[in-house]
């Protein structure tokens, strides 16, 4: 494998656009299990991010069992170094604001439903 296809395989495809919050919901202060499903959103965004690293490490551990660990070990250095690009301080920034948009547009839709009195 030359450097360059080794670069490009380690470069991570260009992050989604984040949408700008209210300067009072940036600093929005989320509970444990929203914080968990953001670092679920940025790992989902991460992978798709390194999608083709991730094939290349795939392709070459369906061909092998144990030998994977000896045989597969440059693919899996690409497919970690891919990863470790597309997993900084910024995505997690960037998953965060995702998630505030999508809960408060979540919240809007409620407030906008007619309430009917039982």
């Amino acid at each position: 494998m030359t450097p360059e296809e080794k670069e490009r395989l380690m470069t991570p495809n260009p992050p989604i656009e984040a949408p700008s919050l209210h300067p009072s919901l940036q600093l929005a202060s989320l509970t444990r299990r929203e914080e968990n499903a953001v670092m679920e959103l940025k790992r989902q965004h991460s992978y798709n991010r390194c999608a083709d690293a991730m094939r290349f490490f795939s392709e070459c551990s369906a061909k092998y069992t144990i030998g994977v660990l000896w045989n597969c070990k440059e693919h899996k250095e690409i497919m970690n170094g891919c990863l470790r690009r597309a997993n900084t301080a910024d995505g997690m920034d960037r998953a965060r604001a995702i998630f505030i948009s999508e809960k408060q547009a979540k919240l809007d839709e409620i407030k906008d439903k007619p309430r009917t009195l039982i």
